[in-house]
Protein backbone atom coordinates (compact mmCIF):
# COMPACT_ATOMS: atom_id res chain seq x y z
CA UNK A 1 0.00 0.00 0.00
CA UNK A 2 1.53 3.40 -1.10
CA UNK A 3 1.47 6.34 1.30
CA UNK A 4 -1.40 9.21 0.24
CA UNK A 5 0.16 12.83 0.67
CA UNK A 6 -2.56 15.80 1.09
CA UNK A 7 -1.04 18.72 -0.17
CA UNK A 8 -1.76 21.86 2.88
CA UNK A 9 -0.81 25.66 2.39
CA UNK A 10 2.79 24.45 3.82
CA UNK A 11 3.28 22.15 1.30
CA UNK A 12 2.45 24.40 -1.96
CA UNK A 13 4.17 27.38 -1.01
CA UNK A 14 1.07 29.51 -0.69
CA UNK A 15 0.49 31.71 1.86
CA UNK A 16 -2.91 34.01 2.37
CA UNK A 17 -1.76 38.16 2.31
CA UNK A 18 -3.14 39.79 5.22
CA UNK A 19 -6.52 41.18 2.70
CA UNK A 20 -7.60 37.53 2.53
CA UNK A 21 -6.66 36.70 6.13
CA UNK A 22 -9.50 39.54 6.62
CA UNK A 23 -12.10 38.06 4.53
CA UNK A 24 -11.45 34.61 5.34
CA UNK A 25 -12.60 35.64 9.13
CA UNK A 26 -15.25 38.03 8.00
CA UNK A 27 -17.11 35.35 5.99
CA UNK A 28 -15.97 32.33 9.00
CA UNK A 29 -18.11 34.99 11.80
CA UNK A 30 -21.25 35.76 9.07
CA UNK A 31 -21.26 31.95 8.56
CA UNK A 32 -21.32 31.27 12.26
CA UNK A 33 -24.17 33.78 12.82
CA UNK A 34 -26.25 32.00 10.34
CA UNK A 35 -25.72 29.01 11.88
CA UNK A 36 -26.48 30.07 15.03
CA UNK A 37 -29.60 32.11 13.57
CA UNK A 38 -30.85 28.52 11.85
CA UNK A 39 -30.36 27.23 15.47
CA UNK A 40 -32.88 28.91 16.93
CA UNK A 41 -35.39 29.12 14.12
CA UNK A 42 -35.12 25.40 14.35
CA UNK A 43 -35.84 25.23 18.11
CA UNK A 44 -38.57 27.75 17.71
CA UNK A 45 -40.62 25.75 14.85
CA UNK A 46 -41.47 22.51 17.30
CA UNK A 47 -43.86 25.14 19.06
CA UNK A 48 -45.23 26.64 15.73
CA UNK A 49 -46.07 23.70 14.44
CA UNK A 50 -48.17 21.60 17.27
CA UNK A 51 -51.27 20.34 15.73
CA UNK A 52 -54.67 21.24 16.97
CA UNK A 53 -56.81 18.21 17.14
CA UNK A 54 -60.39 19.30 16.74
CA UNK A 55 -63.61 16.92 17.01
CA UNK A 56 -67.11 17.08 15.38
CA UNK A 57 -70.52 15.19 14.82
CA UNK A 58 -73.00 15.02 12.15
CA UNK A 59 -75.90 13.61 13.96
CA UNK A 60 -79.67 14.02 12.74
CA UNK A 61 -77.87 15.85 9.59
CA UNK A 62 -76.14 18.54 11.93
CA UNK A 63 -72.67 19.66 12.71
CA UNK A 64 -72.12 19.32 16.37
CA UNK A 65 -70.57 21.48 17.64
CA UNK A 66 -71.46 23.86 14.56
CA UNK A 67 -68.65 26.33 15.41
CA UNK A 68 -65.10 25.02 15.90
CA UNK A 69 -62.37 27.20 17.09
CA UNK A 70 -58.38 27.13 16.58
CA UNK A 71 -55.45 28.78 16.74
CA UNK A 72 -54.05 30.37 13.32
CA UNK A 73 -51.38 29.57 11.91
CA UNK A 74 -51.10 25.99 12.92
CA UNK A 75 -51.76 22.65 11.60
CA UNK A 76 -55.38 21.38 12.34
CA UNK A 77 -56.43 17.94 12.58
CA UNK A 78 -60.38 17.86 12.29
CA UNK A 79 -62.17 13.79 13.30
CA UNK A 80 -65.42 13.61 11.67
CA UNK A 81 -67.33 11.09 13.09
CA UNK A 82 -71.15 10.61 11.36
CA UNK A 83 -73.62 9.20 13.87
CA UNK A 84 -75.98 9.33 10.71
CA UNK A 85 -77.39 6.07 9.03
CA UNK A 86 -76.38 8.12 5.48
CA UNK A 87 -73.28 9.11 4.09
CA UNK A 88 -71.80 12.80 4.55
CA UNK A 89 -69.66 15.00 3.12
CA UNK A 90 -67.38 17.17 4.62
CA UNK A 91 -66.48 19.97 1.96
CA UNK A 92 -64.85 23.77 2.56
CA UNK A 93 -63.95 25.45 -0.70
CA UNK A 94 -61.98 27.90 2.03
CA UNK A 95 -60.21 25.14 3.84
CA UNK A 96 -59.28 23.09 0.64
CA UNK A 97 -61.66 20.04 1.79
CA UNK A 98 -63.21 17.51 0.50
CA UNK A 99 -64.32 14.31 2.27
CA UNK A 100 -66.85 11.63 2.22
CA UNK A 101 -67.75 9.77 5.95
CA UNK A 102 -69.63 6.97 5.33
CA UNK A 103 -72.65 6.41 8.05
CA UNK A 104 -71.58 5.14 11.21
CA UNK A 105 -67.95 6.55 9.73
CA UNK A 106 -65.30 8.02 10.96
CA UNK A 107 -62.63 10.20 9.00
CA UNK A 108 -59.49 12.27 9.60
CA UNK A 109 -59.16 15.77 7.89
CA UNK A 110 -55.78 17.66 8.15
CA UNK A 111 -56.13 20.98 7.72
CA UNK A 112 -52.67 23.13 6.35
CA UNK A 113 -52.29 26.09 9.03
CA UNK A 114 -54.52 29.04 8.11
CA UNK A 115 -54.18 32.87 9.21
CA UNK A 116 -57.10 34.25 11.12
CA UNK A 117 -60.61 34.04 9.53
CA UNK A 118 -64.23 32.55 9.55
CA UNK A 119 -64.12 29.33 7.16
CA UNK A 120 -66.54 27.75 6.13
CA UNK A 121 -67.49 24.45 5.61
CA UNK A 122 -70.88 22.48 5.06
CA UNK A 123 -71.95 18.80 3.99
CA UNK A 124 -71.93 18.54 0.33
CA UNK A 125 -74.56 15.67 0.20
CA UNK A 126 -76.67 17.86 2.73
CA UNK A 127 -75.99 21.69 1.78
CA UNK A 128 -78.49 22.49 4.55
CA UNK A 129 -76.02 21.57 7.30
CA UNK A 130 -73.54 23.85 7.53
CA UNK A 131 -70.84 24.95 9.99
CA UNK A 132 -67.86 27.69 10.52
CA UNK A 133 -63.78 27.12 11.80
CA UNK A 134 -63.30 30.65 13.22
CA UNK A 135 -59.55 31.05 13.73
CA UNK A 136 -58.06 33.29 15.97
Amino acid sequence: MSDIQVPSRLSTGYVPDKCEEAIINKLMKIVARLFFVGMIGLSATPLAAQQVSLNITIKNKAFQPSVLKAPANRPITITVHNADGVAAELESRTMRVEKVVAAGGTIVVNVKPLVPGNYRFFDDFNPSNQGTLVVE
